[in-house]
C-alpha cells in the first residue's frame, strides 16, 4: 500500500503543478479557470490522501464540482472568446488525468479492504471528473460547430448559450 500512497502523492502533486502552468500560460479566460480550479482539486486530493494515512479514512473533498465552477464563471463573461494559444495543455492534461484514472482503477482491483476499495473509487471518480471538464471546455474551444452539435448528455449543454 506505501507505494500506492506515494504514487497517489506524487501523482497530484505534479497535476496540480502542471494545470499552474498551463493556467498561467493560456491566453482563454476559460481555460485559465479550468486548469486552476484542477489545480485547486489536485491539492484537495493530496489532504485527502495525507489524511488516509494518517487516519485511515479521508475526508470527501468539500469543493464545487468543477463543471459548476466554470458554468458560473461562463456565465458571467460577457464575451465568449474561443481562442487559445495553449491547445496542447489540453492534450497534455488529458493524458495525465486518463494514467491517474487508470492506476487508480488498478490499485482499486488490488485493494486489500473494503476502506481501500472505497478511498480509491473516490480517487477514480475524480480523475474520471477531470477527464470530463477537459474534454468538454477543449471540445468547446477547438470544435465549436461539431460540439453544439453533440448529444447533450455527452456535452455541458448549458455552453449552448
Amino acid at each position: 500500500m506505501e507505494d500506492k500512497i506515494k504514487f497517489a502523492k506524487e501523482f497530484e502533486r505534479y497535476g496540480a503543478t502542471l494545470y499552474i502552468e498551463i493556467g498561467m500560460n493560456a491566453e482563454n479566460l476559460i481555460t485559465k479557470k479550468l486548469f486552476y480550479s484542477l489545480a485547486r482539486q489536485e491539492i484537495e486530493h493530496l489532504e485527502a490522501i495525507e489524511n488516509f494515512v494518517l487516519t485511515g479514512e479521508y475526508k470527501a473533498v468539500d469543493e464545487i464540482k468543477v463543471e459548476e465552477e466554470i458554468k458560473d464563471f461562463f456565465n458571467s463573461l460577457k464575451e465568449r472568446s474561443t481562442a487559445e494559444n495553449n491547445i496542447g495543455g489540453y492534450k497534455t492534461a488529458l493524458e495525465v488525468e486518463k494514467k491517474g484514472y487508470s492506476k487508480y482503477e488498478k490499485f482499486y482491483r488490488e485493494a486489500k479492504d473494503e476502506r481501500e476499495k472505497r478511498f480509491f473509487k473516490f480517487l477514480i471518480e475524480q480523475e474520471k471528473a477531470h477527464i470530463d471538464a477537459i474534454v468538454n471546455v477543449y471540445s468547446y474551444l477547438t470544435q465549436t460547430g461539431d460540439w453544439f452539435e453533440q448529444e447533450e448528455s455527452k456535452i455541458w449543454n448549458w455552453m449552448n448559450i
